[in-house]
């Protein structure tokens, strides 16, 4: 009885949500009414449910069948499943948990969903997500793979910045995002017959596929990115995906994609954890190199690996001006000094962080 009762306040406020559809207002309305009637009859004191009467039943179902003639027809929905990369309504996310949540196997989840209904109506009001979730215009899968993994006409260079995602959903965007180019790529491979080259460069690559020693626990999100790109890592050549990773604590990388990797270049380290982890990739006899990485100058690394016969010691060739990235170290003294113009402007920065209100 209760769960019925609550199953059919879910299906109310489903309902409401659709008052502008003007091809059956009338019987739309005329369904509510008859449906809070109904609830409103059988709940006692707001708190419990008294048994439905058959004509109760029937009232409903006369409204709803003379709403669904009422209503436009539908047009063919795509078969699939959570899988597949179909674009749904973020908003009726809220509405979808009421009605999970009054099927019997769900009863003991219910006193959970006011908190969780709270928590997904603030995701999807945060200003930082709606880029994610509702994106304007909102691109079509062959669209977005064409942005990505480009066209085939020649070679191209896509850079996506995560740098302003919200840190609890970053490894989640990350984790889809690589999972959507390994299996388009698959799937490329199947339907044509060849492969099609592709490398995946992981910045900051500690904070996504991190390694956990035995008996930690990943977070869900943190464990879903690092299986993702150990599967890359390891499955990936046979489908045209490379994999490179940068990062600044290789110590911290999951030891099943650094086993995968085939050649290093490595920078300046000084961290005992990560020089110890890189002497287990040379030689004993060529072991005496390492010594030098903590006291490596800038764009200079080390070679080794599969790309070079034997390590070798070189310098990163520096590029033009207007095209190296902002990654120079901060010119305290110059700013501090006021040798130079720090160019600051808080009302421009607070205009982008509140959306300009």
């Amino acid at each position: 009885m209760k769960n019925f009762g609550l199953g059919l306040q879910a299906f109310l406020e489903g309902l409401l949500a659709y008052r502008d559809i003007d091809d059956a207002n009338d019987e739309l309305e005329a369904a509510i009414t008859t449906i809070d009637d109904v609830v409103q009859t059988r709940l006692d004191q707001g708190k419990y449910w008294t048994p439905f009467a058959e004509t109760d039943l029937d009232k409903m179902i006369a409204m709803l069948e003379a709403l669904i003639v009422g209503l436009p027809a539908a047009g063919e929905m795509p078969l699939g499943n959570e899988d597949v990369p179909l674009p749904f309504d973020v908003g009726v996310l809220v509405e979808h948990l009421d009605v999970v949540a009054s099927f019997g196997e769900f009863e003991d989840a219910a006193r959970y969903l006011g908190t969780l209904k709270l928590r997904v109506r603030s995701l999807l009001e945060d200003e930082r997500m709606k880029p994610i979730l509702r994106p304007d215009p909102e691109p079509s899968l062959d669209e977005w793979l064409t942005d990505v993994l480009g066209d085939g006409s020649g070679s191209s260079v896509v850079v996506i910045d995560l740098s302003l995602v919200p840190s609890y959903v970053v490894e989640v965007v990350v984790a889809v995002m690589a999972r959507m180019v390994f299996e388009a790529l698959q799937r490329h491979r199947r339907l044509n017959k060849r492969s099609l080259p592709t490398t995946l460069v992981l910045e900051e690559a500690h904070m996504f596929v991190q390694h956990r020693p035995a008996g930690d626990e990943y977070t869900r999100p943190g464990e879903m990115c690092v299986r993702i790109f150990e599967r890359i890592a390891r499955e990936g050549r046979k489908f045209g995906l490379g994999l490179v990773l940068a990062s600044q604590r290789p110590a911290e990388v999951s030891a099943t994609i650094l086993a995968q990797c085939n050649s290093f270049l490595l920078h300046r380290l000084v961290n005992d954890r990560d020089q110890q982890l890189v002497a287990k990739l040379v030689p004993d006899n060529l072991s005496g190199l390492l010594d030098d990485l903590p006291s490596l100058p800038a764009r200079h690394a080390l070679l080794l690996g599969w790309a070079s016969p034997l390590p070798t010691l070189l310098e990163v060739r520096e590029l033009p001006r207007e095209h190296q990235p902002q990654s120079a170290d901060p010119d305290f003294w110059a700013v501090w000094t006021g040798a130079r113009d720090a160019d600051v402007d808080w009302t421009k920065v607070a205009d982008h962080w509140t959306g300009g209100l």
